[in-house]
């Protein structure tokens, strides 16, 4: 079996939307271990090469539709479909996915669609029947599967989850520190805003708090800097895997505190739509807490691995901290162990054998 899979982004350091890229990289590397798998996306330039048993053909892209980076105008990607057996699309409202399906239907190939949000602009799924292509539209959170379009509503499937639980996990070695730890981009709808405003409110001195991830809002990076003046917050913009890793592995609590109403008054339909952060911290045994925002609740056990909390809030997010932080050892310890066993259904192993069971099961015709 050879597959594809399409994205009109992928993952690197110049990522745009975060998980949606970050997704089908992931899923493409895990699954080249069973098959004959290339992740096909687009760049500025042309490049063509493996990592691992994963063969990478990214094409140069010729125009943005109307500038949006998430609709890339491209023609020569259609080749890499000729000899797949499976077509794994991924992002619904791109010319790409569209050009993509119909070409791979029109071969009599297998097609089939994850959604992330975003996209839109010029695609012709709007005029043309692009959707019965699809044989299944699959989504890794049943928030995500409300925003799938009512006609691959009788063909979408769950899959959730997506963790490498070989990398992300505890190491016995490393001692817990009085540190609140959050991870992920710096932007208006990650509410960090609201994490602050609970460490003020939290008032225990001796505890850190410690922000990682990359600036992609300027006005709003210096509006929390602001908010946390007087505060022992760190930031760290540059953290590798080894440093994310112990960063995880030493907090007591990670917290996710996304919201679909910035403080600016802009409003996101899809602040999360799993929340990486959540399932690497439970991973590393960790416990988390996260707000109401998005799926990010089907990802936390509530009371068992974390707490999730009402969005928009400081004062939610400083009473759940209060009561991890005040838990017993025992009890600390009891929460850790929730973690790993929850997080274990969640591991890519499964996560890419449900994949291949649905590519596989679906061999008749429409």
């Amino acid at each position: 079996m050879k597959v594809v899979h399409i994205t009109p982004t992928y993952f690197d350091n110049a990522s745009i939307i975060g998980g949606g890229e970050r997704y089908p990289t992931e899923l493409a590397f895990w699954m080249s271990k069973f098959v004959d798998t290339t992740l096909v996306s687009f760049s500025s330039e042309r490049k063509s090469y493996s990592y691992c048993q994963l063969k990478y053909e990214i094409y140069k892209v010729q125009h943005l539709i109307h500038g949006n980076k998430v609709n890339p105008l491209c023609f020569r990607y259609l080749a890499s479909i000729l000899g797949a057996d499976i077509i794994h699309i991924h992002h619904i409202y791109t010319l790409v996915s569209d050009l993509g399906c119909l070409t791979a239907s029109l071969l009599g190939k297998r097609v089939f669609i994850t959604d992330y949000g975003g996209g839109s602009g010029l695609v012709l799924n709007q005029k043309l029947p692009i959707f019965k292509g699809y044989r299944k539209a699959i989504a890794y959170s049943r928030f995500g599967l409300n925003f799938i379009p009512t006609e691959l509503q009788e063909k979408s499937v769950l899959i959730k989850g997506g963790i490498d639980t070989d990398k992300f996990c505890p190491d016995p070695n490393l001692k817990k520190e009085q540190k609140i730890l959050y991870v992920g981009r710096i932007l208006p709808h990650k509410g960090i805003n609201y994490l602050i405003e609970a460490f003020r409110l939290l008032n225990h001195s001796n505890y850190k708090l410690t922000i990682v991830g990359r600036v992609y809002s300027e006005q709003f990076y210096q509006d929390i800097r602001q908010l946390a003046e007087g505060l022992n917050v760190e930031f760290i913009h540059d953290a590798d895997d080894q440093r994310l890793l112990h960063e995880y592995r030493t907090a007591m609590v990670t917290v996710l505190p996304s919201v679909h109403t910035t403080c600016y008054g802009d409003y996101t339909p899809v602040p999360e739509l799993m929340g990486f952060t959540l399932l690497e911290s439970q991973a590393c045994g960790t416990p988390v807490i996260c707000t109401d925002a998005g799926a990010m609740h089907e990802f936390v056990d509530n009371d068992c691995t974390g707490f999730v909390v009402k969005q928009n809030s400081g004062e939610a997010i400083a009473v759940a901290l209060d009561k991890l932080i005040n838990l017993s050892p025992s009890e600390y310890i009891q929460y850790q162990t929730n973690c790993r066993q929850w997080i274990q259904s969640l591991n890519w192993l499964t996560v890419v054998r449900r994949h291949l069971d649905i590519y596989t099961g679906e061999s008749k015709p429409l």
